[in-house]
């Protein structure tokens, strides 16, 4: 009985862990703004931005840098990084980030191969798309 126990609670570890790592992997890359929705509800599109936020995650912490692609297919960082912490909270995601004087946190709502949701702290969301390349 004991083992049994032992062997559901490992597994319930292991699921939240593979959850939260496959979430980490999918948000590491290149991501465009489609839209941001505020907290009243009102909603800003962005049909097209020659700006994307790439995010690059190692371990517990991350950065996250604006950029735009060059016509050789390569990227111009403008601005300074931004640097962040993740952490898993009763299983959802959180992004802790230090902007200078500036920290706030946003949760992962979504992050898949296409589409990645934030929600700020503020109540503002910001969904994502994938960027590719075919879209220049």
């Amino acid at each position: 009985m004991k083992k049994s126990i032992f062997v559901l609670l490992l597994l319930a570890i292991t699921s939240c862990t593979t959850s939260t790592n496959e979430t980490l992997q999918s948000i590491n890359g290149y991501w465009n703004i489609d839209t941001v929705e505020m907290e009243d509800g009102s909603e800003r599109e962005f049909p097209f931005s020659n700006h994307m936020d790439h995010f690059a995650i190692k371990e517990t912490s991350g950065v996250k840098n604006r950029v735009s692609p060059t016509y050789d297919g390569k990227f111009i960082n403008y601005g300074s990084p931004v640097p962040f912490k993740w952490e898993d909270r009763d299983g959802k995601l959180f992004l802790m980030f230090n902007d200078g004087e500036s920290k706030y946190e946003q949760e992962v709502v979504e992050a898949n191969a296409e589409t990645m949701t934030l929600l700020h702290e503020n109540g503002t969301r910001y969904f994502y798309k994938r960027y590719s390349n075919e879209e220049q």
